[in-house]
Protein backbone atom coordinates (compact mmCIF):
# COMPACT_ATOMS: atom_id res chain seq x y z
CA UNK A 1 0.00 0.00 0.00
CA UNK A 2 2.89 2.42 0.76
CA UNK A 3 4.26 1.84 -2.70
CA UNK A 4 0.96 2.76 -4.30
CA UNK A 5 0.72 5.94 -2.20
CA UNK A 6 4.30 6.81 -3.00
CA UNK A 7 3.71 6.27 -6.74
CA UNK A 8 0.47 8.27 -6.62
CA UNK A 9 2.24 11.08 -4.72
CA UNK A 10 5.09 11.10 -7.28
CA UNK A 11 2.58 11.31 -10.15
CA UNK A 12 0.69 14.19 -8.49
CA UNK A 13 3.91 16.10 -7.68
CA UNK A 14 5.21 15.50 -11.22
CA UNK A 15 1.94 16.75 -12.70
CA UNK A 16 2.00 19.87 -10.50
CA UNK A 17 5.63 20.60 -11.40
CA UNK A 18 4.79 20.12 -15.10
CA UNK A 19 1.77 22.43 -14.77
CA UNK A 20 3.79 25.06 -12.91
CA UNK A 21 6.63 24.97 -15.45
CA UNK A 22 4.18 25.11 -18.35
CA UNK A 23 2.46 28.18 -16.94
CA UNK A 24 5.73 29.85 -15.86
CA UNK A 25 7.50 29.16 -19.16
CA UNK A 26 4.40 30.26 -21.06
CA UNK A 27 4.47 33.59 -19.22
CA UNK A 28 8.22 33.94 -19.80
CA UNK A 29 7.74 33.12 -23.49
CA UNK A 30 5.00 35.75 -23.61
CA UNK A 31 7.35 38.29 -22.01
CA UNK A 32 10.03 37.43 -24.56
CA UNK A 33 7.55 37.80 -27.40
CA UNK A 34 6.42 41.17 -26.06
CA UNK A 35 10.04 42.28 -25.65
CA UNK A 36 10.78 41.28 -29.25
CA UNK A 37 7.74 43.22 -30.46
CA UNK A 38 8.82 46.31 -28.49
CA UNK A 39 12.38 45.95 -29.77
CA UNK A 40 11.12 45.67 -33.36
CA UNK A 41 8.93 48.77 -32.88
CA UNK A 42 11.88 50.77 -31.52
CA UNK A 43 14.08 49.60 -34.41
CA UNK A 44 11.39 50.52 -36.95
CA UNK A 45 10.97 53.96 -35.37
CA UNK A 46 14.75 54.48 -35.38
CA UNK A 47 15.00 53.40 -39.02
CA UNK A 48 12.14 55.73 -39.97
CA UNK A 49 13.84 58.68 -38.26
CA UNK A 50 17.18 57.75 -39.86
CA UNK A 51 15.51 57.58 -43.30
CA UNK A 52 13.89 60.97 -42.74
CA UNK A 53 17.27 62.50 -41.78
CA UNK A 54 18.97 60.89 -44.78
CA UNK A 55 16.29 62.21 -47.16
CA UNK A 56 16.44 65.69 -45.65
CA UNK A 57 20.26 65.71 -45.76
CA UNK A 58 20.27 64.68 -49.42
CA UNK A 59 18.66 68.04 -50.27
CA UNK A 60 21.55 70.00 -48.70
CA UNK A 61 24.39 70.53 -51.21
CA UNK A 62 26.28 73.60 -50.00
CA UNK A 63 28.01 72.62 -46.74
CA UNK A 64 31.68 73.02 -45.89
CA UNK A 65 33.31 71.55 -42.79
CA UNK A 66 36.16 73.27 -40.94
CA UNK A 67 37.95 72.39 -37.71
CA UNK A 68 37.58 75.27 -35.24
CA UNK A 69 38.39 76.18 -31.66
CA UNK A 70 34.92 76.59 -30.25
CA UNK A 71 32.95 75.93 -27.11
CA UNK A 72 31.24 72.54 -27.12
CA UNK A 73 28.88 73.38 -24.25
CA UNK A 74 25.39 72.21 -25.04
CA UNK A 75 26.49 69.59 -27.54
CA UNK A 76 25.52 65.98 -27.08
CA UNK A 77 25.60 62.77 -29.06
CA UNK A 78 23.52 62.92 -32.24
CA UNK A 79 24.54 59.55 -33.68
CA UNK A 80 26.96 56.72 -32.91
CA UNK A 81 28.77 55.09 -35.80
CA UNK A 82 31.41 52.62 -34.57
CA UNK A 83 31.96 50.52 -31.47
CA UNK A 84 34.83 48.24 -32.52
CA UNK A 85 38.30 49.68 -31.87
CA UNK A 86 39.52 48.92 -35.41
CA UNK A 87 36.56 50.79 -36.96
CA UNK A 88 37.16 53.71 -34.58
CA UNK A 89 40.79 53.78 -35.73
CA UNK A 90 39.55 54.20 -39.31
CA UNK A 91 37.35 57.16 -38.37
CA UNK A 92 40.22 58.75 -36.48
CA UNK A 93 42.53 58.27 -39.49
CA UNK A 94 39.94 59.82 -41.82
CA UNK A 95 39.50 62.79 -39.47
CA UNK A 96 43.28 63.26 -39.53
CA UNK A 97 43.10 63.36 -43.32
CA UNK A 98 40.36 65.99 -43.30
CA UNK A 99 41.23 68.16 -40.31
CA UNK A 100 44.70 67.33 -38.98
CA UNK A 101 45.28 66.68 -35.29
CA UNK A 102 42.26 66.70 -32.94
CA UNK A 103 41.35 69.59 -30.65
CA UNK A 104 41.75 67.28 -27.65
CA UNK A 105 43.25 63.82 -27.18
CA UNK A 106 43.98 61.39 -24.38
CA UNK A 107 45.17 57.83 -23.77
CA UNK A 108 41.81 57.16 -22.07
CA UNK A 109 39.78 55.28 -24.71
CA UNK A 110 36.60 56.87 -23.35
CA UNK A 111 37.98 60.35 -24.18
CA UNK A 112 40.54 59.45 -26.83
CA UNK A 113 39.95 62.36 -29.20
CA UNK A 114 37.60 65.21 -29.96
CA UNK A 115 37.34 67.36 -33.08
CA UNK A 116 35.25 70.51 -33.00
CA UNK A 117 33.92 71.10 -36.49
CA UNK A 118 31.93 73.96 -37.93
CA UNK A 119 29.44 73.06 -40.63
CA UNK A 120 28.59 76.13 -42.71
CA UNK A 121 26.21 76.69 -45.59
CA UNK A 122 26.61 79.28 -48.34
CA UNK A 123 23.93 81.49 -46.75
CA UNK A 124 26.16 81.89 -43.65
CA UNK A 125 24.16 79.60 -41.34
CA UNK A 126 26.39 77.34 -39.26
CA UNK A 127 26.40 74.50 -36.76
CA UNK A 128 29.00 73.34 -34.24
CA UNK A 129 29.56 69.58 -34.32
CA UNK A 130 31.90 67.28 -32.43
CA UNK A 131 33.46 64.12 -33.83
CA UNK A 132 34.83 62.09 -30.97
CA UNK A 133 35.66 58.78 -29.38
CA UNK A 134 33.79 58.41 -26.11
CA UNK A 135 32.37 55.74 -23.85
CA UNK A 136 30.11 54.39 -26.59
CA UNK A 137 32.68 54.44 -29.39
CA UNK A 138 32.92 56.89 -32.28
CA UNK A 139 30.10 59.41 -32.46
CA UNK A 140 29.15 62.79 -33.84
CA UNK A 141 27.56 65.30 -31.52
CA UNK A 142 25.84 68.63 -31.86
CA UNK A 143 23.03 70.69 -30.41
CA UNK A 144 19.91 68.55 -30.63
CA UNK A 145 17.54 71.48 -30.28
CA UNK A 146 19.02 73.30 -33.31
CA UNK A 147 17.21 72.50 -36.57
CA UNK A 148 19.20 70.47 -39.14
CA UNK A 149 21.83 69.39 -36.58
CA UNK A 150 21.15 65.70 -37.27
CA UNK A 151 21.39 66.33 -41.01
CA UNK A 152 24.74 68.12 -40.57
CA UNK A 153 26.03 65.16 -38.53
CA UNK A 154 24.91 62.79 -41.28
CA UNK A 155 26.63 64.90 -43.95
CA UNK A 156 29.82 65.06 -41.88
CA UNK A 157 29.83 61.28 -41.56
CA UNK A 158 29.39 60.99 -45.34
CA UNK A 159 32.34 63.32 -45.85
CA UNK A 160 34.49 61.30 -43.44
CA UNK A 161 33.57 58.08 -45.24
CA UNK A 162 34.73 59.52 -48.59
CA UNK A 163 38.41 59.87 -47.65
CA UNK A 164 41.30 57.49 -47.03
CA UNK A 165 42.62 57.37 -43.47
CA UNK A 166 45.98 58.96 -42.72
CA UNK A 167 48.71 56.89 -41.12
CA UNK A 168 48.89 57.14 -37.33
CA UNK A 169 49.77 54.92 -34.39
CA UNK A 170 48.67 55.48 -30.80
CA UNK A 171 50.03 53.23 -28.07
CA UNK A 172 48.99 52.85 -24.44
CA UNK A 173 45.31 53.51 -25.12
CA UNK A 174 43.51 52.29 -21.99
CA UNK A 175 39.93 51.24 -21.31
CA UNK A 176 39.49 52.49 -17.71
CA UNK A 177 36.72 50.02 -16.82
CA UNK A 178 38.74 46.93 -17.71
CA UNK A 179 42.31 48.19 -17.61
CA UNK A 180 42.92 46.72 -21.08
CA UNK A 181 45.56 48.56 -23.06
CA UNK A 182 45.55 48.81 -26.86
CA UNK A 183 47.57 50.28 -29.64
CA UNK A 184 45.55 51.33 -32.67
CA UNK A 185 46.04 53.20 -35.87
CA UNK A 186 46.20 53.01 -39.66
CA UNK A 187 49.00 52.32 -42.13
CA UNK A 188 48.62 52.53 -45.91
CA UNK A 189 44.83 52.60 -45.64
CA UNK A 190 44.64 49.52 -43.41
CA UNK A 191 43.48 50.17 -39.85
CA UNK A 192 44.19 47.98 -36.84
CA UNK A 193 43.73 47.59 -33.10
CA UNK A 194 46.03 45.36 -31.04
CA UNK A 195 45.79 44.50 -27.38
CA UNK A 196 49.07 45.23 -25.61
CA UNK A 197 50.63 42.90 -23.06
Amino acid sequence: MNRKKSLFFSIVVGALVYLFLSVYLGKEQSKLSNAKIIQADILNDYQAVEEEIRNSASLIKDVTFTKVNADTMGTSKLAGYAYETEAIARYRGCLLTLFGEPNEESTNMEQAFTYVIKAQRSDGSSWILTAYEGQSGFAIGGKQDVPLSAEMAYLLKQRIDEVEPSDFDRKGMTYPDTGEIYSYGCKNGICYANKEG
